[in-house]
């Protein structure tokens, strides 16, 4: 864990409009289920490496997760007397050989000679996972500004020019990109600037394969993330001759073993120094631009290529430079698209697509008497974003990525959920199948509980109901968040029903949609509860960590979700579906921000910088300061500062308590709010 962080604490105030229960009585606080802690523990644990679809861990994972549910008493056995479904994930795909991936233009000038430009593998283009894996095809070429039709905006790439059965050249993002009152929204993308809206775009034009060309702003934020990377690689290898260094020369074994991890740390170095050459030059990985569809039956070949080898090609048909028909599409907003008849293009690749086979975890509390035969399903997925990459906040970063909150919480509250299902429904004589079902795949687009919506093991049709837990560890202010209170006539009543006995802040949106498990349901027709507790700053980050996790608050959530559950089982009439409206926001917890970063010491709280415009700098807290108290709370060690933050809330005004150089301040403070 890098403690070099700045000081925030997460509150849960909803941005979008929302319909609030009246304010609870205050209530005692609740004993700390015990199998939280331990399964939300474990799962967040280091050595489960951040849980990823693409690593082993996230087998051990699912090992355990079935084993919890055994344990409690649940039938696992739905699956050929297994609790496991298999749900194959598409990995990241990788590219052939360099004499089966060649980029080469044939070039003619005036007089009609021929030049050759040769793309190079790796250095000057790299085929994209987005396209087909195979082709071999020499066309025409023409060049299309950022492939762009928006006609409600005023602009069309492809307005005047026939390129049916060209090989296309596409810009990345979009015109105006620095301009933030451009119609395209300036640094803020619109759909148009997505991969699928160009390739589609492309496509209905009838291009015959695509040629992706970087943006200028997505170069140098891929070089500085890629020399980020390289910096921390290097920073670790100065920690390993230092340990090197400090161990005694008996320890013969011990140096052996640095030394190893060190020449290690050497040749990946070497190659991410290889791919930031490319990267200079605007070449995409194989994988950037995502993955193929593989059920469309129309996928064109698409390659990434230098933005130095478009250069080329552009001077030599029409004399003008890539940057000045950027710019000149800039400044007035009008296309540049032309065919470039002297150039032809050959053109062929080879993919090579990768998968693996990961699991959704069921168990079930089989049903008794006239409702036997209609289900309920509790889910939550336990899969996580690995040691960062794909789906990472925290760009270059490689370290465990723990997801204590995203979504061990959600695990950790269904299976206590099934504890407390198993023991209420034991007694009653006529109850709906209960289903409880850890998703794998939901990080990569919602993928295990796509599959199980396509396969299920009790049909849909039966299927009364579905209540999704997605992190529910960071409760703030008493107030929780639940989606899909309209997702059927009777699921408002429901909530607040189950919410009597427990006195949460209920936060209450009616739309069944959002990008979680739920919406797989909620758009085969079962009605849904989302509970959620908001987004926060650690999101999809290594500091989303099981410290921070408020265990009283998921007992709490464990309890309304127990009882929403209940009444769903034993309920004489199903809900009744109903459609919402698909414009859900998702809901970030505003953050109280103070402004300091602490130095890398156990044992005190001493500032190290302070953020520029920070609260801190205006408080005229300086770096070397030893905070010894904030509002009522004293402060031992640096991690006291994270606790004695919690609750506050932007604009709060307290007291902080410092030594500076052995003379004790109290500096009065107005917290500020921190942006996600």
């Amino acid at each position: 864990m890098n403690w070099n962080w700045t000081c925030a604490v997460v509150l849960s105030l909803g941005l979008a409009s929302v319909s609030r229960a009246e304010a609870p009585v205050v209530l005692p606080s609740p004993v700390v289920l015990p199998s939280i802690v331990q399964d939300i523990e474990f799962l967040a644990s280091d050595e489960l490496r951040g849980r990823s679809v693409a690593d082993d861990s996230i087998d051990v994972a699912a090992n355990y997760i079935a084993q919890r549910m055994s344990d409690i008493g649940l039938d696992t056995n739905a699956f050929n007397g297994e609790p496991f479904q298999p749900v194959s994930i598409e990995l990241e795909a990788s590219a052939g050989a360099a004499d089966a991936n060649r980029l080469a233009f044939r070039v003619s000038d005036q007089s009609g000679q021929q030049v050759e430009i040769v793309a190079e593998l790796d250095a000057d283009m790299n085929p994209l996972a987005a396209g087909a894996d195979k082709a071999n095809l020499t066309a025409p070429l023409a060049f299309v500004g950022y492939g762009i039709t928006a006609p409600k905006l005023g602009y069309d790439d492809y307005q005047g020019v026939d390129v049916a059965g060209h090989v296309v050249v596409i810009l990345r993002k979009e015109p105006q990109a620095a301009d933030p009152d451009s119609v395209f929204e300036g640094a803020r993308n619109t759909r148009h600037a997505f991969f699928a809206t160009k390739i589609q775009n492309a496509i209905e034009n009838n291009a015959k394969a695509i040629i992706f060309v970087n943006d200028v702003g997505s170069v140098a934020a891929a070089v500085k993330q890629q020399e980020n990377r390289i910096a921390a690689e290097l920073k670790r290898r100065k920690t390993m001759e230092e340990q090197i260094a400090a161990l005694p020369a008996e320890a013969i074994n011990n140096r052996q073993n640095v030394a190893e991890r060190i020449a290690q740390i050497d040749k990946l170095v070497d190659a991410m120094k290889q791919e930031l050459r490319a990267i200079e030059k605007g070449v995409m990985s194989v994988n950037e631009a995502g993955s193929r569809d593989r059920s469309a039956a129309n996928t064109l070949p698409i390659v990434s290529m230098s933005r130095t080898t478009l250069d080329q090609l552009l001077v030599a048909s029409s004399g003008k430079t890539l940057a000045s028909i950027e710019s000149e599409i800039d400044q007035k907003l009008k296309p540049q698209s032309r065919l470039l008849s002297n150039v032809v293009v050959e053109y062929k690749n080879q993919v090579t697509p990768s998968s693996r086979v990961s699991n959704n975890v069921v168990g079930v509390i089989p049903g008794r008497g006239s409702l036997a035969e209609e289900t309920v399903v509790v889910g939550a997925h336990y899969d996580h974003v690995g040691m960062g990459g794909i789906g990472s906040l925290a760009p270059g970063t490689i370290a465990v990525h723990n997801g204590a909150d995203d979504n061990a919480s959600g695990t950790s509250v269904m299976l206590a959920t099934a504890e407390r299902m198993v023991s209420q429904l034991a007694g009653i004589g006529s109850h709906r199948r209960v289903v409880f079902i850890a998703f794998t795949g939901e990080e990569r687009g919602l993928l295990g509980s796509k599959h199980y919506v396509r396969n299920p093991r009790f049909a849909l049709r039966s299927t009364v109901a579905m209540i999704n837990l997605d992190m529910v560890g960071r409760l703030r202010e008493n107030e929780l968040t639940v989606y899909g209170t309209g997702s059927a006539i009777e699921m408002d009543e429901i909530v607040e029903s189950a919410n009597r006995s427990v006195g949460f802040r209920l936060d209450k949106v009616k739309s069944g949609y959002g990008p979680s498990d739920h919406q797989s349901f909620y758009t085969a027709g079962v009605p849904v509860l989302f509970f959620f507790t908001g987004l926060h700053n650690d999101y999809h980050r290594p500091t989303d960590d099981f410290g921070k996790i408020d265990m009283k608050g998921m007992t709490r959530i464990t309890d309304i979700v127990s009882g929403s559950t209940f009444q769903l089982a034993v309920r004489s009439k199903r809900p009744e579906y109903a459609e919402t409206e698909n414009n859900v926001q998702i809901r970030w917890q505003k953050t109280a921000f103070l402004g300091v970063r602490l130095r890398n010491r156990e044992d005190r709280a001493i500032i190290e910088a302070i953020v520029p415009g920070s609260p801190a700098e205006k408080a005229s807290i300086q770096a070397g300061d030893w905070l010894l108290q904030i509002g009522n709370t004293k402060l031992v060690k640096r991690a006291d500062v994270f606790s004695a933050m919690r609750g506050k809330r932007p604009g709060q005004k307290l007291n902080i308590t410092l030594d500076r150089r052995g003379s004790t301040l109290v500096v009065p403070v107005t917290l500020a709010e921190n942006q996600p």
